[in-house]
């Protein structure tokens, strides 16, 4: 089995778990702050952990034009050098995507069934939930993460509630 890379769609996905911005924001034509920082920090780190060129960034991005996908990465490179909070941001996602590559959990997620976790966690949750691993929970969350990327509220009885 070959070992998985980050991908522009978990960039996309990090970035808008981090930020709060959703992914149909990120890659569409909405210029507000937030989703020009989000944007911003998307491209930034796919320029640096994905060996993509610029036009398929482009596509990957809405259908840009390939100069809007460079002037975005200089304008983040540049924001990086003067905003603090930027920085922090982007270094830490780059930080946490790196690792996860890295130590292969893309990789071990792939080979977890999360449905099976589910079940064998559901079916005794006082015992079970103290027995759940670092890859199995990986495993759930990019199933989750998955699912919303997709659009989909998987428990719609969330909806509305503070969790």
């Amino acid at each position: 089995m070959s070992e998985r890379h980050v991908t522009v769609e978990i960039i996309i996905a990090a970035v808008s778990a981090v930020t709060d911005v959703s992914r149909i924001q990120i890659v569409g034509d909405r210029r507000d702050p937030d989703t020009v920082r989000a944007r911003d920090a998307a491209l930034w780190l796919a320029s640096e952990l994905v060996d993509v060129s610029k036009p398929m960034l482009a596509r990957i991005f809405g259908d840009r034009d390939h100069t809007s996908i460079v002037r975005a990465i200089e304008r983040a490179q540049g924001r990086r050098r003067e905003d603090r909070s930027f920085r922090v941001d982007t270094d830490a996602m780059f930080g946490t995507l790196k690792a996860i590559q890295q130590n292969g959990l893309f990789r071990l997620a792939e080979t977890i069934d999360p449905l099976a976790i589910a079940r064998r966690i559901l079916a005794n949750p006082e015992r079970e939930a103290v027995r759940i691993s670092s890859h199995e929970i990986v495993a759930l969350c990019q199933i989750v993460a998955e699912a919303f990327a997709d659009g989909a509220n998987p428990s719609p009885e969330l909806e509305n509630s503070d969790v």
